[in-house]
């Protein structure tokens, strides 16, 4: 069995996490790459975390058990020994295969988020678009990433906010976000005749006054990108900062609901998961071989 020469650090860190406040590291676990089928490789009282081939695990859930799925895939640009497709064709193709599962197992207030450059989600969007009801595009910029290179800097990616059905969850309150200081110097003022707000029998030239939550979220996500010297970051070369991951989780779940990643990389959507309440599955090829570090209570 491939994690015979782990079992008993993985047995450590159950031991610790069922504990109390703790800090529970899974790392140098250097495990094979499994290609095929998968196997659990680490169990917590909220969730799993299995090793092994993303579709094949994908394929053993059952339909309409899961309330969100963030994947942040291979990007098909060679960057690491997993992201190794031969051409564009192969990888949308395989891209379908895993998000056609993906819709299977939502459930109809679920929603699945798709991380990747827009010049590739861009030739896959229209081929899997059947497995939903609508999406949204929305676009994660960071500024905190030099531009070693003499084209474009890369300053952002795109993530697919792709939902099951008309239900699908958007707790739009729980991502709001600051207003910018014109609001703030003027927080209530009557609506224009053109104002959407102003528009009705009833509303029409009312004051607007600000939500004391904030304002509603934008589709364009300004997040810095994990670099070194923050303590989340990891080895794993395309990691997801906890903040970003913690949006999509409140928008689109609930205390209790079950959420999966079946490109677990870096651990990141595990962790927030864990940290806002949520169960979890995750699955990755390479099985953790970083550092996973979850808060519990």
């Amino acid at each position: 069995m491939r994690l015979s020469n782990s079992n008993n650090a993985l047995n450590g860190i159950q031991q610790s996490l069922n504990l109390g406040v703790v800090e529970a590291q899974i790392s140098e676990l250097k495990l094979l790459p499994l290609t095929e089928g998968f196997q659990l490789q680490y169990t917590h009282p909220h969730g799993q975390i299995y090793q092994g081939n993303s579709l094949d695990w994908l394929a053993s859930l059952d339909s309409e058990s899961v309330d969100l799925v963030f994947a942040d895939p291979p990007y098909n640009i060679k960057k690491a020994e997993w992201d190794n497709f031969e051409n564009q064709e192969q990888y949308i193709e395989w891209s379908i295969q895993w998000i056609s599962q993906a819709s299977r197992i939502l459930k109809s207030t679920g929603s699945l988020y798709v991380c990747g450059f827009s010049e590739i989600l861009a030739d896959l969007k229209y081929s899997v678009s059947k497995y939903f009801k609508n999406c949204r595009w929305l676009i994660w910029h960071y500024k905190n990433k030099a531009n070693l290179g003499s084209d474009w800097g890369r300053s952002h990616e795109s993530i697919i906010h792709f939902r099951k059905s008309d239900q699908a969850k958007i707790n739009i309150d729980d991502v709001r976000i600051p207003y910018g200081a014109h609001t703030l110097k003027y927080p209530s003022h009557p609506q224009a005749e053109t104002s959407a707000y102003g528009k009705g029998k009833t509303k029409k030239h009312n004051n607007w006054t600000p939500n004391p939550k904030g304002a509603k979220p934008k589709d364009v996500i300004e997040i810095p990108t994990t670099c070194n010297g923050m303590d989340e970051t990891t080895p794993h070369p395309t990691q997801k900062p906890e903040e970003l991951l913690r949006k999509f989780v409140l928008a689109s779940s609930h205390e209790g609901d079950l959420i999966i990643d079946p490109f677990s990389g870096s651990g990141t959507t595990i962790v927030v998961a864990e940290q806002l309440n949520r169960r979890w599955m995750g699955c990755d090829p390479d099985g953790m071989t970083k550092m996973v570090k979850m808060q519990t209570e």
